[in-house]
């Protein structure tokens, strides 16, 4: 195992074994388990991947933690009362036991003296001597070389700085504060906190009602559209106004109501996790999305790099990346209702980059990564709500005239790009695939489609014409693909045959 590894080649200090053997196993277990969940879901990254990153010696089953038994109220009660300082009987009529566990703590339904029903999130007695061993462990990794050309030790640094703060209620009280204020979304709600009862250790919030995305796929299409149109609108709108994601999708921090006028509403629990999004890369993100959309002369390569992709491994792909553009952000590149369940961004991005996926993936910035897991989870939602969403529409709203208007206005850093050969702006692009079938210097056949419909050459050919330029040994429509994506799907002719009875030209244009 990985962590008897590390302990015979390294010698881990005295004080953190100390702490592995007498910290408790559930709490081992839940700390490890949240350790790896932040990033398993990632794009590109597997949990088995996640758990190299972390050296966890066994895989962490999701089974294993929903099975384990909360804690019971007598084990946590001192750790509220220690946390408000006083008696818990003087603020509360009534806590009821936990019903399930969470990574760094349990909730425990309760009534306030006033009689607000509140949910009281209490952390795990020891769970910050787990984590911190835990953590310890992440500077100890001996298999780097198995997880390359990802960054590492950058995901590393970003897992320890998220945990630490996850594990401070108090600082996730005033991160749930600031986004109740500044995501202001039609139908979102987020529960409102009791300031004066929390702590580093415990967090007092309403007790929001609902039931769990699962259980509404039976309500009317309408109501399952306008969830979809909330759901997007509060990622866009923590984005590109607050600055602020709500980073954890799990799909037990959402529940689903209906309000008094029968108006669907989204319960947003659990802020433990947001990424915090600077103004200048809010408006670079902002900036791709419309000039990909424009097809303006903006090359994408410099938007990534100014993101913070790291433009050495962009270089392996830079040719495709409008294209990977087009397919990144179809859905805002439509004026109409966008069909989330036939996106097949995976597949799609696959056949464009084929191996060279990884170069991409890893280029994004650590400090990102998290975003992409946010979006990943909304995808997924909207999926399991199958329902379609203007998404276009909503980026408008969430956005607003003034933030498109300053992204567009947005002047790229010079020379950021510059040792990079091949640099393609969306203008430089090719709109459509143009074929032409023709017979004694008369048309048969004419045929248009969207440019990108090159990079399926071979399959969108007739079986006929593909086994004529097969065994035109002058004509590899493999290698035409390979060199397309490597160079861009710019005006050219891709080729002209002439089998002497018809001619084949195709191009793009």
């Amino acid at each position: 195992m990985r962590i008897k590894k590390i302990f015979n080649l390294f010698g881990f200090a005295l004080s953190a074994n100390k702490v592995r053997r007498s910290q408790n196993e559930v709490e081992k277990l839940l700390a490890q388990q949240a350790l790896a969940k932040i990033l398993a879901g990632i794009q590109g990254i597997s949990l088995e991947k996640a758990e190299l990153f972390l050296d966890i010696d066994d895989s962490i089953d999701p089974a294993l933690v929903e099975a384990i038994e909360p804690f019971p109220l007598t084990q946590m009660l001192p750790v509220l009362e220690q946390a408000l300082g006083q008696s818990a009987k003087k603020v509360f009529k009534r806590i009821d036991e936990a019903v399930a566990v969470a990574s760094l703590g349990q909730v425990h339904f309760a009534v306030l003296k006033n009689g607000q029903e509140v949910a009281v999130k209490i952390r795990y007695p020891h769970i910050a001597d787990a984590i911190n061993t835990e953590l310890s462990l992440l500077e100890l990794s001996s298999d780097i070389e198995a997880v390359k050309p990802w960054d590492v030790e950058g995901y590393k640094t970003e897992l320890k700085n998220n945990m630490l703060r996850e594990l401070d209620y108090l600082s996730e009280a005033d991160r749930q504060q600031y986004f109740a204020e500044k995501v202001s979304v039609e139908g979102l709600s987020t529960p409102f906190i009791y300031k004066q009862l929390c702590s580093e250790r415990v967090l007092v919030q309403t007790r929001a009602k609902g039931v769990l995305i699962n259980q509404i796929t039976n309500w009317s299409q309408q109501d399952r559209e306008a969830v979809g149109c909330i759901l997007l609108s509060t990622l866009l709108t923590g984005l590109f106004i607050a600055g602020e994601v709500h980073g954890d999708p799990d799909a037990d921090n959402i529940l689903f109501d209906h309000d008094e006028s029968g108006m669907p509403v989204v319960n947003l629990l659990d802020y433990g996790c947001t990424i915090p999004v600077s103004e200048s890369r809010r408006l670079l993100l902002l900036q791709l999305i419309i000039a990909s959309r424009n097809q303006s002369a903006i090359n994408p390569l410099d938007c990534f790099v100014a993101l913070g992709f790291d433009v050495d491994k962009l270089a392996h792909i830079s040719g495709s990346l409008p294209v990977l553009c087009q397919f990144l952000f179809e859905p805002f590149l439509v004026d109409h209702s966008f069909q989330i369940g036939g996106w097949n961004l995976e597949t799609k991005i696959t056949e464009l980059l084929g191996d060279k996926r990884c170069w991409f993936l890893s280029a994004i910035p650590s400090d990102l990564v998290l975003l992409t897991r946010a979006f990943r989870g909304l995808i997924q939602q909207l999926k399991q709500l199958q329902v379609n969403v203007n998404c276009w529409d909503i980026l408008q709203q969430s956005a607003g005239d003034r933030l498109m208007e300053q992204a567009i206005k947005i002047t790229l850093p010079d020379n950021i790009t510059q040792n990079v050969t091949t640099n393609i702006s969306f203008a430089d692009q090719a709109e459509k695939l143009c074929v032409l079938v023709s017979k004694n210097g008369r048309m048969t056949a004419s045929i248009t489609m969207s440019a990108d419909a090159v990079l399926d050459l071979e399959n969108i050919m007739p079986e006929s014409v593909t086994e004529l330029l097969r065994k035109n040994k002058a004509i590899d429509l493999n290698q035409i693909e390979e060199n397309l994506k490597a160079n861009g799907l710019v005006p050219q002719t891709i080729f002209d045959f002439d089998n002497g009875e018809k001619n084949y030209k195709v191009w793009l244009e």
